[in-house]
């Protein structure tokens, strides 16, 4: 995954999460996952899993489509 894509998927993670109102410890626990993980995801330091991108999604309420789309 390039490092632009990194960072954007990262960026709208952290949109979505917000839009929710949730901390990195709510959407990580909803998500099944450590907070300081989320935290390197949102800021592009690794390349996600789809098993996680799925439960990012779920947990945030989008499907995958939306969670790639943006606004």
């Amino acid at each position: 995954m390039a490092t632009e894509l990194r960072i954007w998927l990262g960026r709208r993670i952290r949109e979505l999460r917000d839009h929710k109102g949730w901390s990195q410890q709510v959407l990580a626990d909803h998500a099944e996952m450590n907070r300081e993980h989320l935290s390197d995801l949102e800021n592009g330091k690794y390349e996600p899993t789809v098993g996680l991108l799925e439960r990012l999604a779920t947990a945030l309420g989008v499907t995958l489509e939306q969670l790639f789309r943006g606004r």
